[in-house]
């Protein structure tokens, strides 16, 4: 009988060949690692000189400089006010005039003053002084000390009127900018997360997201600002509206920075909302109390128009709310469109690509069975 050669369908299975190991990749190099590790650190030098640089200038000196502040009363009186007011600090007030108190508390609502001293016709008539906490501290101070100082030179009682007053709740006026500073926060990571993972998402679920995140921030801030703390309580609608509106603008303010510059964009865009945002703002030290530089740029940035609307519409009924309402308005608009324009000249690329491990291993038992 024959025997089945070997290698037969007949015959014993042949030997199988040893099956080598696929290659590991190999370690990176020494330039390799040394690019990996100098990218956090030139991003953490970045922050530092950042918040360092823009904030310390702006908020270690702070002094009254053409503060605006009202004198209503008769002619002379005021004029001779004025005169001393000048003579205690040179520089420091903007006077403006009012023909009476009434003239004078409108003014001072509507935030044209941020305090004003009202001369009676009579010398024996003391003057009477108007601040609005709500303004911020450093004016009522600056305010305060310039009348104590005039009125124990002409030697009368003080009588002073807050037009604005905080709540219990907001003693110190800083939770519209700390409110801002979360929003702010919150929209940059949002951004950053979703330039590092969207790698294969559509430009329009991108922007979808990008307004999902806006308006779920604006309710939790406004929520939390509000009704559960009460410290912003009393106009609910306007304060979601208004942190949806700076959510929304931060978002975008960002993501078209970096359809610009690419990952430079972030940082700049970073710059611009939050170190020189936060330092200009008025929340922390009014733009009069700082050197002119930050109180040119104040009402011109997101950060510091949404401090100004907030407490308008808190705290002042509205009054003179169009004017930062506008500029917030018109960077969330010039923002987005940038950013839909860019996407249509240049795709979104985004910072890396993450790959999940679960979709990692099914490839790597691929590969093994196939080698």
């Amino acid at each position: 009988m024959t025997t089945p050669a070997a290698g037969s369908p007949h015959g014993a299975a042949p030997a199988r060949m040893p099956t080598q190991a696929p290659p590991e990749a190999p370690e990176a190099g020494g330039s390799g690692t040394n690019r990996v590790l100098f990218g956090p650190v030139v991003l953490g030098l970045f922050l530092v000189l950042a918040f360092a640089g823009l904030m310390i200038p702006g908020l270690r000196n702070p002094a009254p400089s053409d503060m605006p502040l009202g004198l209503a009363g008769p002619g002379p009186a005021v004029a001779q006010v004025e005169a001393q007011l000048d003579a205690a600090a040179p520089g420091a007030f903007e006077v403006k005039r009012y023909a009476d108190e009434a003239e004078a508390r409108t003014a001072l609502r509507e935030q044209d003053v941020l305090g004003a001293i009202v001369v009676g016709p009579s010398p024996k008539q003391p003057p009477a002084l108007l601040v609005a906490s709500a303004a911020g501290d450093a004016p009522k101070t600056a305010a305060t000390t310039a009348y104590e100082q005039l009125t124990a030179q002409l030697g009368t009682p003080q009588k002073v009127d807050d037009v604005a007053p905080l709540p219990e709740k907001d003693s110190r006026g800083v939770s519209a900018v700390l409110l801002c500073v979360a929003l702010t926060i919150g929209a940059l990571i949002f951004q950053l997360v979703l330039s590092l993972a969207a790698a294969h998402v559509g430009a329009a679920r991108r922007w979808l997201s990008c307004l999902c995140y806006a308006v779920v921030a604006g309710v939790a801030g406004a929520l939390f600002a509000g009704p559960l703390t009460g410290t912003l309580d009393g106009h609910f609608l306007e304060l979601l509206g208004v942190t949806t509106l700076l959510s929304l603008t931060v978002v975008g303010v960002v993501a078209a920075c970096q359809a610009l510059l690419g990952a430079l964009g972030i940082a700049v865009g970073a710059l611009l909302v939050l170190p020189l945002g936060l330092a200009s703002s008025g929340g922390v030290v009014d733009p009069h109390f700082q050197p002119a530089f930050y109180g040119a740029v104040s009402e011109y940035l997101p950060m510091g128009s949404t401090v100004s609307l907030l407490r308008r519409v808190l705290y002042f009924d509205g009054n003179a709310a169009g004017g930062p309402l506008l500029t917030l308005a018109l960077w969330a608009a010039g923002a987005w469109l940038v950013t839909v324009a860019m996407e249509r000249i240049r795709p979104f690329r985004p910072l890396m690509v993450i790959v999940p491990a679960a979709a990692v291993a099914p490839a790597r038992s691929a590969s093994a069975r196939t080698a």
